[in-house]
């Protein structure tokens, strides 16, 4: 597998009417829920999970980046912060193995082809 960060919102609201629940954001929620699945996976070693302070994409909560060298770059947004980080945290891990992280669409799970906002070319790996 090759290693990729996932940038995620700390930002980001629950819902576009919810910001915060028992003190957390809804971006910092999803992360302590992807570092969970993360490790379910054995995946915390391969994606690094880095919190972004703002994605700029506050009408759409939540928002997330999977990138790494010489892969395709997704830009997801509109995740639900309390109910797909299993979802993404499958989908780091069909990018990790892919070559050049092209996951194939049909491969994707419903709630990863819905959230794809973009997906950008591959920048090179640095020398």
């Amino acid at each position: 597998m090759i290693p990729a960060t996932l940038f995620v919102c700390s930002l980001c609201r629950f819902s576009a009417t919810e910001k915060s629940r028992g003190g957390l954001s809804g971006g910092q929620y999803f992360i302590n829920q992807l570092q969970t699945e993360l490790a379910v996976l054995n995946l915390q070693d391969t994606v690094h999970l880095q919190p972004v302070r703002c994605m700029a994409a506050c009408s759409r909560p939540c928002n997330v980046s999977l990138a790494a060298p010489d892969r395709l770059t997704f830009i997801l947004s509109g995740l639900s912060t309390t109910e797909s980080a299993t979802e993404l945290v499958e989908f780091c891990q069909q990018y990790t193995t892919y070559p050049g992280g092209r996951v194939p669409f049909k491969e994707r799970s419903a709630v990863i082809r819905a959230a794809s906002a973009f997906i950008l070319p591959a920048l090179p790996a640095p020398n």
